[in-house]
C-alpha cells in the first residue's frame, strides 16, 4: 500500500520546478493531488501527468494572493477530491532588480504571491482539516 494512499494534497505553484517534482511525488505515494497554477493549461499537464501514475488529480488556476481565489481552489479541491489532507504552498514569483532600481509595485507583486499567498491558501484550508481533525500544511520559500 502506498504511503499517502488515502489522502488529498494541493500544491500551489505546482505546475513547474519544485512544485512539480512535489506533486509528481506525492502522487508516486498515492495522495490524490490537485495542482494549482497561474495558467490553467500549464496546472493541466501536470495534472494529466499525476492521472497517468493512476491517482485522481485535478488542475485549477488562481491568483493565490487573492483571498477569493485561494478560497474557490480549497473548495474545488474539498468538493471534486473529497477533502484536503496536504497544503503545500510553493508559489511564488521573483522581480529580480538591484535594490535601489525596484518599483515599489515590484516589490508588492512579490510579496502577495509569496507571503500573501500562502497566508490565503492556509486560511481556506484551516477549516476543512480542523473538521477532519488533521492535516498538514507544508510552506516553502527563498
Amino acid at each position: 500500500m502506498a504511503e499517502l494512499e488515502g489522502k488529498v494534497a494541493l500544491v500551489t505553484g505546482g505546475s513547474r520546478g519544485i512544485g512539480r517534482a512535489i506533486a509528481l511525488r506525492l502522487a508516486q505515494d498515492g495522495a490524490a493531488v490537485a495542482v494549482c497554477a497561474r495558467t490553467e493549461g500549464t496546472a493541466q499537464k501536470t495534472a494529466d501527468e499525476i492521472s497517468a501514475l493512476g491517482v485522481r488529480s485535478l488542475a485549477r488556476s488562481a491568483d493565490v494572493s487573492d483571498m477569493e481565489q485561494a478560497a474557490s481552489v480549497v473548495d474545488a479541491v474539498v468538493t471534486e477530491l473529497g477533502g484536503i489532507d496536504i497544503l503545500v504552498n510553493n508559489a511564488g514569483i521573483t522581480r529580480d532588480s538591484l535594490f535601489l532600481r525596484m518599483k515599489e509595485e515590484d516589490w508588492d507583486a512579490v510579496l502577495d504571491t509569496n507571503l500573501k499567498g500562502a497566508f490565503a491558501c492556509c486560511k481556506a484550508a484551516a477549516r476543512p482539516m480542523m473538521r477532519a481533525k488533521g492535516g498538514r500544511i507544508v510552506s516553502i520559500s527563498s
